[in-house]
This record gives C-alpha cells, structure tokens and sequence, in this order.
C-alpha cells in the first residue's frame, strides 16, 4: 500500500512537472506571435523606480524603439541621460555623464538585459527564460542564478501593441516602463548604430569573451 501510494505521488510530480512545462512552451509561443505582429514602434516612456519596500524613489522619461529583428534603443532623458543600443550582434550602454561606454554581445547580456527578447527569435537566447501568461501579461524569469534580474515582465496585447514592461531585481528593486505615443511608423536603420564619442572612455566586455 505504501510502495503504492509512493508511485501515485510519484506520477502525480512527474505530471505536474510535464503539465508545467507545456504551459511554458505554449506562453513563449504565444509571447513570440504577439511580438512578431508589430515589426517596429516607437514611443515615449515613463519610468518608476521603487525600492525592495515599494517606496518610489525615482521618476525618469525618454525613448525607445524597436525594428525586429534584433534591433532595439533606449534613451533616457531624465533624470540623468544614458542610451543602451542593441545592433543586433552588440549591447552598447553609453552613460555621458561618466563618459563612458560598454559594449557587450548581445549573446552575453541576455540573462542581464531581458529587453534583448523584444526583437530575438533567437531559441538559444528564450530558452534562458522560464515564461508564465496571465491574459496580456507574461512574467520571464531568467534561469540563471547569476543574474541580476529576478523577473521582467511584458505587458502587450494580443494585436501585438506593447502597452510597457517591467524588472524586478535580485534585490527586490523595481523598474516600471508605461509607454505612450506609440507609433508605427518606419524607422530607419541608423538610429540603431553607435560610434563612440571622441574622448570617452570605452569599456570592452567583448575582448573577453568569444565572438557569438
């Protein structure tokens, strides 16, 4: 009776395990086809930044724009300025106020920069993720231990229009992104490249590691 009901608890793990794992496939699926609808936007954003607690401590505002696949910027005008670029092979993330700029593949900043996922198709790049739906949100959270993001969450409809985002860190710190002014409108692929500035400081994280 006991090897008996040891089996069935058994069966029952193995299930839950299985049914968990389709749900994830059948959300990554899904999460793929909303992203495919749109191949380009642009819109402004509004950032709330809130502590482990909940307490708001920081307001920000700026750009960001998408043309898939694999090209995205994000520009942050307040309250400091910083831009990430994504050309498709490297993550660019340029802070004027220090003059610096790292560079990074993209490759390697996936488990760091779950943003990547907006314009991948790459299955490499999904499979680090553990994806659950809730309607029009989906929750992603990154296998990895190593990386500092807990969670990002993506909130688009089911005609593709991306109504924000969000990450919470390993510190329980979170990052609101509401977007607004959407437009589909083309966007041409130079706003996607960067050249470092004269007389900033670059910071290479590729040289470390082999080309992806």
């Amino acid at each position: 009776m006991q090897q008996l009901l040891k089996k069935s608890l058994f069966g029952l793990g193995l299930l839950s395990l299985v049914q968990t794992a389709m749900a994830d496939v059948q959300a990554v699926a899904e999460l793929q086809k909303r992203l495919e609808l749109v191949n380009q936007y642009s819109a402004d954003f509004d950032q709330t930044v809130r502590s482990s607690k909940g307490k708001e401590i920081q307001k920000g505002k700026g750009t960001f724009q998408v043309k898939r696949p694999n090209l995205f910027r994000m520009d942050t005008k307040i309250p400091q300025e910083n831009t990430i670029i994504s050309d498709g092979k490297t993550l660019w993330f340029y802070d004027p106020f220090v003059a610096q700029v790292t560079a990074n593949w993209v490759s390697d900043a996936v488990n760091n920069t779950p943003f990547v996922l907006l314009t991948s198709n790459n299955k490499d790049h999904w499979d680090r993720y553990d994806v659950q739906q809730n309607i029009d949100s989906f929750t992603l959270k990154p296998k990895s231990k190593k990386s500092g993001i807990k969670q990002f969450d993506v909130r688009i409809d089911s005609n593709g229009l991306m109504k924000g985002f969000s990450t919470i860190e390993r510190d329980g710190q979170s990052n609101l992104y509401v977007l607004r002014n959407i437009s589909t409108a083309s966007i041409a692929n130079d706003l996607f490249k960067f050249n470092v500035p004269k007389g900033v400081e670059l910071d290479d994280q590729r040289t470390k590691t082999n080309k992806k």
